[in-house]
């Protein structure tokens, strides 16, 4: 076996990737893992308090080097370089990290999960928008600043709640008439008095020289309204993150991998796990399951080539 090639290449280093990196070395595989940071995105996730075991929480970037140190301890490989091209030739995958160099395997399973979605409107010099309380959020203490969170789903709340702490005061900005998060995050709120919620309002655009100072709103009525902040943090939805695949595999209208409860897509030997494909719940605990599951796949399939 030549020093690149592997049983399987796994794209990516979030829950998905990396459980699926311990449970492939575990069932015999020789594994290796693209992705440059232990943990993927998790680290924006302040505390990860519904993943079962942890009675007071774990940090999202705990969680995440945990994993990848007990990845490492089962063997796993990782080349902790971003891939750039993953490609089939005939019945083999043939992955290009950004560094140039190639990887081979019969089998792939993507495990890329999603990116923050952005809004247009602000000018590429304009800073102040951001997508991680956790790691932004520090730079507003003690500035007296009003900050804006602007979606409604479970991790805006957790992004207002973090600034919360720093910022005098939070907008959440919520462009339909309701909130899209569960109950425990709207308690979550509601405890916090410098947190204000307001619905059925757009943003329409940012103003500012260098930093963000006014963002641009509509309200339901149609009225046009500016409210002066010192930064924007956005969680308006997610993007699946397949710009490195360039086989052509079923997804969605959305973008997301269409697999099977085996979490094969519609190319043999390509499996997908965690965000990145389409399912009704994403969450680190199911993102870990198909990790897991896909690995168990994998190990099958190859057993019947």
């Amino acid at each position: 076996m030549e020093e690149n090639d592997y049983d399987v290449l796994i794209v990516g280093t979030g829950p998905a990737g990396i459980t699926a990196a311990i449970y492939g070395q575990r069932l015999g595989l020789r594994t290796v893992v693209f992705g440059d940071l232990p943990g993927g995105i998790i680290y924006m996730i302040e505390n990860l308090a519904n993943f079962p075991g942890f009675l007071e929480g774990i940090s999202g970037t705990e969680f995440g080097v945990k994993l990848f140190q007990q990845a490492q301890m089962e063997g796993a490989m990782f080349t902790m370089v971003r891939l750039d091209r993953l490609e089939k030739d005939h019945v083999t995958f043939v992955a290009t990290d950004a560094n140039g160099h190639y990887y081979s395997a019969p089998c792939a399973v993507l495990a890329s999960g999603r990116v923050p979605r952005t809004m247009p409107g602000p000018p590429p010099e304009l800073k102040g928008i951001n997508f991680c309380s956790v790691c932004d959020g520090p730079m507003f203490r003690d500035k007296n600043a009003t900050l804006a969170v602007v979606g409604s789903n479970n991790a805006a709340a957790q992004h207002a709640v973090t600034l919360s702490r720093v910022a005098h005061k939070v907008l959440l900005i919520c462009r339909g008439q309701n909130l899209k998060m569960d109950v425990t995050h709207k308690n979550l709120l509601a405890k916090h008095n410098n947190i204000e919620t307001l619905i059925g309002t757009e943003v329409t655009g940012y103003e500012g020289l260098d930093m963000v100072e006014i963002l641009c709103v509509k309200t339901g009525d149609g009225k046009p309204d500016k409210i002066p902040v010192e930064g924007v943090f956005l969680s308006i939805g997610w993007t699946p993150g397949t710009q490195m695949l360039k086989i052509e595999a079923d997804k969605n209208h959305e973008g997301y991998l269409i697999t099977d409860e085996r979490l094969k897509t519609s190319v043999p030997g390509l499996f997908a796990a965690g965000d990145v494909r389409e399912k009704s719940l994403y969450q680190v605990l199911t993102a870990c399951s198909d990790g897991a599951i896909a690995a168990k796949a994998v190990s099958e399939y190859l057993a019947r080539q």
